[in-house]
This record gives structure tokens, C-alpha cells and sequence, in this order.
């Protein structure tokens, strides 16, 4: 997912303030799945795939929904990616994130 130009004043793509992500399972067989952001400066390119700091959900067993939240001042790169691993055969799950641009307090 491209989240566009960032934060103020830099425009650099990066936002400065984290973010919430939410976790949906519709349908699940299997023993566990985990699902985990990671960010990239430029999809990938030259700047590797890494995992967002406080970007992992626990390990869903079943269907349900989760949310997490990242550290308030923490940098989020512009190109954002869920990927899952785990001992399933199948998953049915989306996952929605929203990057704060400006400084959010809940």
C-alpha cells in the first residue's frame, strides 16, 4: 500500500506520529496464523521490506478481530505490507491500517 507524501514539513513520505491496524479473520482452518506489518521507503526497491516496530498481531487461532497501535512518535515509512506465516491451510483475513500524518491521541 503507497501512503503518499507524510507527515509535515518534510513531505518525504514518511509519517511521524504511528499507527493503529486492524485485524479481520473470516475464515480460518489450521493451527495458527500471524500476521505482521513491514515498511519500505520504496516498495521494496532499494530500501529491503522491514518489520514496523510494534507492527505484529498475535497469533489469531480462529475468527475474530484484533487491533494494535504503534508508539505514538514512531517514524512509518511510506509503502506498508501485511504478511502472514503460521501452520494453516487457510486464511481469510483483512487488515486495514491507519497512518497518522499528525500527532493523535486516543
Amino acid at each position: 500500500m503507497d501512503f503518499g507524501v507524510g507527515s509535515p514539513p518534510l513531505f518525504n513520505g514518511a509519517a511521524n506520529f504511528g499507527l493503529q491496524a486492524y485485524l479481520h479473520v473470516f475464515a480460518f482452518t489450521g493451527t495458527s496464523v500471524t500476521v505482521k506489518l513491514q515498511e519500505s521507503s520504496d516498495n521494496g526497491v532499494g530500501d529491503p521490506w522491514a518489520d514496523v516496530t510494534g507492527g505484529a498481531f498475535t497469533a489469531a487461532t480462529a475468527i475474530g478481530a484484533q487491533r494494535i497501535e504503534t508508539a505514538r512518535g514512531l517514524t512509518v515509512k511510506r509503502y506498508l505490507r501485511a504478511v502472514s506465516t503460521g501452520t494453516f491451510t487457510s486464511a481469510t483475513f483483512a487488515v486495514s491500517v491507519n497512518r497518522n500524518d499528525v500527532a493523535t491521541i486516543f
